[in-house]
């Protein structure tokens, strides 16, 4: 094996016209900092003039010197690398102009590798900043942004056929900014983000970009509690049905519960011992005032911090005692959830349309209130399998890419970043796919 062949190997340089002697490396310093400096030499006869495009025959192009360049690699080690390239420049004897030789490591007028544009991509499909990006790759950040720009072009929407279930969610981006975003609800592939989530800018994209039969192809779309989004299914989506997601009942009924212990625990006297005891049991154990009544041990005695060898049904008894506005909450609740765990829409709709014990608070009625108004939406959601955790889950990972980057002030770039953050994730074979769902009896 050759040195030049050795060497482009070891460097992932695989064009054959570049070659390297025996002195082909040495330390140097570039912009204060120690690196690696390559030296390679390109030529090779060209078949045409680059200018006037005569071919060469009869040494119609002649060798004209040569133009040296410093091109940017992937690191070397612990080290910056950086490929001093002495390309030959030619002159045509038909137009007297002059141009270079050139390779396929790089661009024409370019000085950073195409090995490197790569590494920038790869490497911003993770969550991190771009100056973290930068200073691995030896470039600006500007320049790493600028390859985000030219890579999420592969993953621009083409505004295809719709998904016959889709999945609604907004995110944050901005201070006092809401963008909004929509996904396939079976596969959670992103289908397109739009920087606000008002009705007008919801109709406006939809009508703009789907054809009325291919929104009539829709069948379900799963939501939050967003009386917004509601309102617009109904007008751009003819024939789908809209899913409440049940996460956020369950968040719904257990935020009015908790904010009920708070208000009855502010009620005690902190200055008298056995008030003071009550509550600091309910603010040390209000996860256990929030967890389902199915999953509570009344059997198993463990000790607890203020309250000794008891069970967690024993616990909660005894805290529910305290007060009884405290303890009219906790059964409606409970009850809530038992329907809401087992599916059962009939048993919901009794607690929600039935008249409310008068000791109920008002956080549980506004909410009692919201479930009344969504019920239709409800009922579809123990009826469908479909809900918001796949769009959830993107969310989050969204907030880390915004936090890494310390916020975007440009809407679009922070939506290039998404796009190749998720399109260039691995892809799961077909035997490892979902099956598709279908709608449950």
């Amino acid at each position: 094996m050759s040195l030049t062949h050795s060497i482009g190997k070891f460097i992932d340089i695989q064009d054959s016209n570049i070659v390297f002697n025996e002195e082909f490396f040495h330390m140097g310093t570039f912009k204060g900092k120690k690196c690696k400096y390559i030296s390679g030499k390109l030529s090779y006869t060209p078949t045409h003039c680059e200018a006037c495009g005569v071919e060469n025959q009869n040494d119609t192009i002649y060798k004209n010197g040569s133009q040296t360049s410093r091109i940017t690699l992937p690191f070397i080690g612990m080290y910056p690398a950086y490929l001093l390239l002495k390309k030959q420049r030619f002159m045509c004897k038909a137009c007297k102009q002059t141009f270079t030789a050139q390779t396929s490591i790089v661009k024409k007028n370019c000085f950073v590798s195409q090995n490197v544009k790569t590494l920038i991509v790869i490497k911003a499909a993770e969550a991190r900043s771009l100056t973290s990006i930068a200073s691995d790759c030896s470039v600006s950040p500007t320049t790493v942004q600028r390859e985000i720009n030219q890579a999420a072009k592969l993953f621009k929407p083409h505004y295809q056929a719709l998904p016959e279930h889709l999945s609604f969610d907004e995110f944050k981006y901005a201070k006092g900014e809401m963008a909004f975003e929509y996904i396939n609800a079976m596969t959670g592939d992103i289908l397109d983000i739009l920087d606000r989530r008002n009705q007008f800018t919801i109709k406006n994209h939809f009508i703009a970009n789907y054809s009325l039969a291919d929104r009539k192809c829709v069948k379900t779309v799963t939501i939050d509690m967003n009386a917004g989004y509601a309102t617009v299914i109904k007008e751009l989506f003819p024939n789908a049905e809209i899913i409440i997601d049940r996460f956020h009942l369950v968040q719904l009924i257990s935020r009015s519960m908790n904010k009920c212990r708070i208000q009855v625990m502010n009620q005690f006297n902190k200055s008298n011992g056995e008030d003071q005891k009550k509550y600091r049991r309910l603010k040390k154990f209000w996860k256990l005032l929030l967890k389902n009544a199915m999953r509570i041990s009344n059997t198993e005695y463990k000790h607890y911090p203020l309250f000794g060898q008891r069970t967690e049904g024993g616990m909660i008894e005894e805290m529910l005692e305290y007060s009884p506005i405290l303890k009219a909450n906790y059964v409606i609740y409970q009850s809530l959830l038992k329907a809401m765990t087992n599916k059962d829409f009939k048993a919901l709709k009794f607690h929600v349309v039935e008249p409310v014990d008068p000791l109920i608070s008002g956080y549980m009625r506004t909410s009692l209130k919201t479930l009344k108004k969504h019920l239709p939406y409800i009922q579809n959601s123990f009826i469908y399998p479909y809900n918001n955790g796949r769009i959830e889950g993107i969310n989050n990972k969204i907030k880390v890419l915004n936090r890494v980057a310390y916020g975007y002030r440009n809407f679009m770039n922070y939506k290039k970043r998404i796009l190749i953050h998720f399109k260039l994730k691995p892809f799961e074979s077909n035997s490892k796919q979902k099956q598709p769902y279908s709608k449950v009896a």
